[in-house]
């Protein structure tokens, strides 16, 4: 009579010889790590069944809350410079324009910088954070090659996304009029943008890029591009608008975008080699290239998603500067200055999101649950400190801050008496900023969409208006009160989500998504069928 230890041990030998005689017939290794990332999974459970070991070991050695937070810093810190860099290269663009041309030129390139930040960069890192979930999941998972097939599919998925919006920027003077009073501001708007059409594929590149790298952990690539090429951006823009005036602003930007990409792909190939074991050939084969452009449906169920709540905060934000219109021309100016600051300032929770979102995301797909809450234990100690860091950054550093962008006192003294609600604001604002990261590693970005629209439309901007413009008229003051609820409600509702979170069922999603596409590779694949009948 066999045992039940034998019995197991006999299917793991039939299995194997399956999985053998499948690796013998695929050259190119995507299918290998597809199928020998489910096997991993099929062999750390039964083997489990028979020593009954336990396999959630750390991958890192980041066993304890303390050693998981330092772990965390030290990732964010050159992911923090980078955003910081990156958000900076518009905003020095817009310092030189308005230095060195008109005052009608720079009012049009800050409505063509607000115009591209809303249908061209949040369009862009709100797709993308789809790979925020699926690349760190494969890489835990050990289906290497995976993790570049989903850097081409969203590479390309996105680049087909962006060609509606270069079209939309190639004809922009048609809609902007019914936008825009100042007609006069409208033919130089659309020149920036078509201009900054040139920059979309390397904009989608550098996006999607970075993120193939962060979920192999290599988080300082694009602070070294940055560190490189933010100097360069402040040179072309100031020589080539030298030279040629208006245009040359979003050209020197469209030059360091493509700058940003080659260096970037330069790194991986030449300082970091070993993050090519993740590439996909999909020039190998006809089969291979088809595969890059097939099976959208599972990534775009999470980028959209990721695109609503990014493009929600985003335009709440510009919503406010709409509103202050309403209270004369400081007014404008202060909300301007406190939009910028708190902008400036969410860089760094964000980046600190993004090493949560992959971690979390690289024990999902590893199947490590206690190592997932360890990070999100780490992730909530780090909001506290972070919250409160930025919240006494802001108080005691709002007026030279405010200095920064105007010498209006009048100005400066309102945005100085707004900010302090956006100080207090940015300690819920850590939590909601880290909680929408782990809900983008558990794959639950769908969530997060719902949520912000929620807070952000139907609370945080009717009652800022009420708060605004009713009994209490507190105008500026009353938009940012609304808005700081709206962020609380969002804290609140994503720690809810999260502290419920039902794990297997999480892990399972994750396992569906990529074993799904393997169960079709095997069906469709006439060398893997009659590989296989003749077992």
């Amino acid at each position: 009579m066999q045992t039940e230890e034998e019995a197991l041990t006999a299917s793991l030998a039939a299995f194997d010889k399956k999985l053998g005689t499948y690796r013998s017939i695929n050259a190119g290794n995507y299918a290998d790590d597809a199928v020998s990332g489910s096997y991993s999974v099929v062999v750390n459970s039964r083997y489990a069944m028979l020593c009954g070991s336990d396999f959630e070991e750390p991958l890192d050695g980041a066993q304890t809350l303390r050693a998981e937070c330092i772990s965390i810093l030290r990732s964010s810190l050159p992911i923090s410079m980078a955003f910081l860099m990156e958000f900076s290269m518009t905003i020095c663009s817009l310092f030189i324009i308005g230095h060195l041309c008109t005052a009608m030129e720079l009012a049009s390139a800050s409505l063509a910088v607000m115009t591209y930040n809303i249908t061209g960069l949040s369009l862009v890192e709100g797709l993308a954070t789809a790979l925020d979930t699926v690349c760190p999941q494969a890489y835990g998972s050990q289906r290497y090659s995976k993790v570049g097939l989903y850097f081409l599919r969203g590479s390309a998925m996105i680049m087909v996304g962006m060609s509606l919006t270069a079209i939309i920027w190639f004809f922009s003077a048609s809609w902007l009029q019914l936008l825009i009073p100042e007609a006069d501001l409208i033919p130089k708007i659309q020149l920036y943008l078509r201009i900054m059409i040139l920059g979309i594929p390397a904009l989608v590149l550098f996006s999607t890029g970075k993120r193939y790298l962060q979920a192999q952990a290599v988080y300082e690539a694009s602070t070294y591009v940055l560190a490189i090429v933010f100097p360069l951006t402040i040179v072309f823009v100031l020589g080539f608008t030298r030279h040629f005036g208006f245009v040359g602003a979003p050209i020197g930007i469209v030059t360091s975008q493509w700058l940003m990409v080659i260096i970037l792909f330069v790194f991986a190939r030449s300082i970091r080699p070993d993050t090519l074991r993740c590439w996909y050939p999909f020039m190998q084969s006809s089969h291979h290239f088809k595969r890059v452009f097939t099976h959208w449906r599972p990534l775009w169920d999470l980028a959209f998603p990721g695109l609503v709540m990014l493009e929600a905060e985003f335009l709440s934000i510009e919503a406010l500067t709409l509103i202050s219109t309403y209270f004369g021309v400081n007014a404008i100016a202060s909300q301007t200055v406190i939009a910028n600051l708190s902008s400036l300032i969410y860089q760094i929770p964000f980046a600190i999101g993004c090493v949560i979102s992959n971690r979390v995301a690289h024990y999902v797909g590893s199947g490590l649950i206690k190592n997932a809450q360890m990070t999100i234990k780490a992730s909530y100690c780090l909001a506290s400190i972070v919250g409160v860091s930025m919240c006494l950054f802001v108080a005691f550093l709002n007026k030279p801050l405010a200095r920064l962008f105007t010498n209006n006192e009048e100005v400066v003294e309102l945005a100085h008496s707004v900010s302090y609600i956006l100080a207090v604001n940015q300690i819920y604002d850590a939590f909601n900023t880290f909680g929408a990261a782990i809900l983008r590693g558990q794959g639950r970005q769908r969530l997060g969409g719902i949520w912000n629209m929620i807070a952000y439309y139907i609370v945080s901007l009717p009652l800022g208006w009420w708060l605004a413009f009713g009994p209490l008229k507190l105008k500026l003051a009353g938009l940012w009160y609304g808005c700081g609820i709206g962020i609380l409600i969002l804290a609140l509702a994503f720690s809810w989500y999260i502290y419920n979170s039902d794990w297997q069922l999480i892990i399972q999603e994750c396992n569906k998504r990529e074993n799904t596409e393997v169960e079709n590779d095997m069906l469709h694949s006439d060398s893997v069928d009659a590989s296989f009948s003749s077992q």
